[in-house]
């Protein structure tokens, strides 16, 4: 979904399947803009330098900052091999061709995200997760992998100074399927209220298998929170797993009942 000054484009479809954005009202053509942009589909990108465009047409000197929620295409961030596509290098060069002023992107996977997008600047959600630490009296942060412990701590100091208690998740992986076997962890959880913070959770299986090994070195409490929640396979095999509480940057996540 794009939105700019409250109003959510939406593209007109032809019969051949293009689209074309057009017939805004006015009230959006006001300066400096700022675009907000929750990725549904890909076709937004197509709306998005049509929008884009739109704009510079109307006001080109005029600043023009793109918010992104969840950065398409964040975790696919190295060239592997020659039989796959390194796909955020790829999206980078469309985005890049846009021209933004500035592009805030919160939470991405890497930080190999503002490397190659132009004018980005990664945003982090601090203020929710201390609220949250406040609010459950957590004693231990816990980061699923060095990649965490690395991208929160030089991003926004991390919470070791205020909270002295820190814990690292170390995984070991089937090097055939990429499966997490296991985990070992830098320290002790026993009797800690834990919170595991990390950027995203899809299917959940890193958070999983961390909250089994937490609760059964005897943490007694284990919470999580995640920029960006995809959770594939439901909320519910989250809290089968022992986690009891679970966050996202927009608040509190809860399974529904019938």
């Amino acid at each position: 979904m794009i939105t700019i000054a409250g109003h959510k484009i939406v593209p007109t479809i032809f019969p051949d399947k293009t689209s074309q954005v057009w017939k805004l009202p006015e009230e959006v053509f006001t300066s400096p803009y700022d675009i907000f942009w929750t990725f549904e589909s890909e076709a937004e990108i197509m709306h998005l330098a049509q929008l884009k465009a739109l704009l510079d047409k109307r006001d080109f000197s005029a600043n023009k900052t793109l918010h992104i929620d969840c950065l398409p295409y964040a975790r696919q961030d190295k060239d592997v091999s020659n039989t796959s596509t390194f796909a955020l290098h790829s999206f980078a060069k469309l985005l890049n061709a846009m021209e933004f002023d500035s592009i805030r992107i919160m939470d991405p996977h890497s930080n190999v995200a503002t490397k190659l997008i132009f004018n980005a600047h990664a945003i982090y959600p601090f203020k929710q997760v201390i609220d949250i630490i406040d609010a459950l009296g957590v004693t231990t942060v816990i980061y699923p992998d060095h990649g965490a412990e690395f991208k929160y701590t030089s991003f926004y100091g991390g919470f070791d100074n205020r909270y002295p208690k820190v814990l690292i998740g170390e995984k070991e992986r089937d090097q055939q399927t990429g499966h997490i076997l296991k985990y070992e962890l830098s320290g002790d959880p026993s009797g800690q209220i834990c919170l595991m913070v990390d950027d995203l959770c899809d299917g959940g299986a890193t958070f999983i298998l961390l909250a089994k090994e937490l609760l059964s070195k005897g943490a007694k409490e284990v919470h999580l929170f995640v920029s960006h929640g995809i959770f594939s396979r439901g909320l519910g095999v989250l809290f089968d797993a022992g986690i009891k509480r679970v966050f996202v940057k927009d608040g509190e996540m809860h399974v529904l009942k019938n």
